[in-house]
């Protein structure tokens, strides 16, 4: 009604009520056996199994490769107000919170999945993303997305070329070992820690899967095996363990017996990826590592063999008896100028090309004219030659 008491015309508002998208929620957690985090999915039946959440401070998960992780986006709910405050995934459910699917994409290139709750593994370090759509009831389904990182941590980089300040040790001296790496996680700056039991509220601030309860990224763990071929562990009564590079022992290190000893050093991260290098340590006894004595410094009993240089002195003298024994023999190269001497009564037989001749050795004198007498005499050897008269 205006001013004058007339009634307006009726005048119509069309109001359009947009569907709200649903809200995907993504949590984490990592099955492990009271140990290491587990790479298997878990029995139901399994009791002793503790739920760990690894993060990073951006709220993403680490972890190490082959590690198994549970992906759960069973909280995501619709937004519309019907189904506020319901999480059942069960549409028959009376609390069930709207969402009819959930698609996961691993961000690795590996198949999709689908589910509330989802297993999945990286077999590679890296940074991967995660993301999660949720589709609703809502005619067609209105879909939503959300993501998180996961970081799969690399191993470290040994950067130690060797673990000693000297280039051999002296049996029970006194060695320290030291070593140095790097790490990529730690050189990008990421910061991550460990709830170690999803379950438990630690920190008592009401959530407990944020409670940093142990540092992943703070410092690396070395650790040494001074014999990689030997599992010291079947020594113990757990027995052989099959790995000869895990019997740890301290920094400081002595050894009891002369030689080259192969040692292991072995750099592991926060969440257990590791890497190894063998070093080979020279152990010398006090002996060996005398100042050679001089001429003046000589006695007897250093020129005298002991017993443990007779062996050495009688290979030595039979080598030597071999040789002149050999040496002496002719071959038949010799042999035959020795041959040629005798046969041509010649004083020197030289050898031109590798052979014997008879072309170096000295010329016979020239034949001299015989007289009258000489030539009818029949001792000098003069042949009188036969003529003929011709026709």
């Amino acid at each position: 009604m205006d001013e004058r008491g007339l009634d307006s015309a009726p005048k119509t508002f069309l109001i359009y009520i947009e569907n709200p998208l649903p809200i995907p929620i993504i949590s984490f957690s990592c099955p492990s056996d009271q140990g290491g985090i587990l790479s298997r999915i878990p029995d139901a039946s399994e009791a002793d199994i503790v739920w760990r959440v690894p993060q990073t401070a951006e709220g993403g998960a680490f972890i190490a490769p082959g590690d198994l992780i549970r992906f759960d986006g069973s909280d995501s709910f619709d937004a519309d107000p019907m189904f506020q405050d319901r999480s059942s995934t069960d549409m028959s459910d009376p609390e069930w919170g709207g969402i009819i699917d959930w698609i996961w994409d691993f961000g690795d290139a590996s198949p999709s999945s689908s589910g509330p709750m989802v297993w999945h593994s990286y077999d590679r370090p890296g940074e991967y993303t995660v993301r999660l759509t949720v589709i609703d009831g809502f005619g067609s389904g209105d879909s939503n997305t959300t993501e998180m990182k996961v970081r799969v941590s690399s191993a470290p980089e040994i950067t130690t070329t060797s673990p000693i300040a000297t280039d051999y040790v002296v049996v029970g001296e006194l060695v320290n070992l030291s070593g140095e790496a790097r790490d990529d996680d730690l050189d990008l700056g990421i910061h991550a820690w460990i709830d170690d039991d999803a379950l438990f509220d630690s920190d008592g601030d009401g959530d407990p899967t944020n409670d940093r309860d142990r540092n992943l990224t703070d410092t690396l763990e070395f650790n040494w095996d001074i014999n990689s071929y030997v599992d010291d562990d079947c020594l113990t009564l757990e027995g052989c363990d099959g790995n000869t590079r895990n019997d740890w022992i301290g920094v400081n290190q002595t050894w009891t017996e002369p030689g080259e000893i192969r040692i292991s050093m072995t750099v592991c991260d926060g969440v257990g990826v590791c890497e190894f290098r063998d070093y080979v340590i020279t152990v010398l006894s006090l002996q060996d590592t005398a100042p050679p004595k001089t001429l003046a410094d000589l006695t007897l009993a250093d020129l005298t063999p002991g017993k443990e240089s007779a062996g050495l002195l009688a290979l030595v003298a039979l080598v030597a008896i071999l040789g002149w024994m050999i040496l002496r023999e002719r071959d038949d190269e010799e042999l035959d100028a020795m041959e040629m001497v005798k046969k041509y009564d010649v004083d020197e037989v030289e050898a031109e090309g590798g052979l014997p001749g008879m072309d170096q050795h000295s010329p016979p004198p020239q034949p001299r004219y015989l007289t009258s007498d000489q030539r009818t005499n029949r001792e000098s050897g003069y042949v009188r030659p036969i003529r003929t008269r011709r026709k």
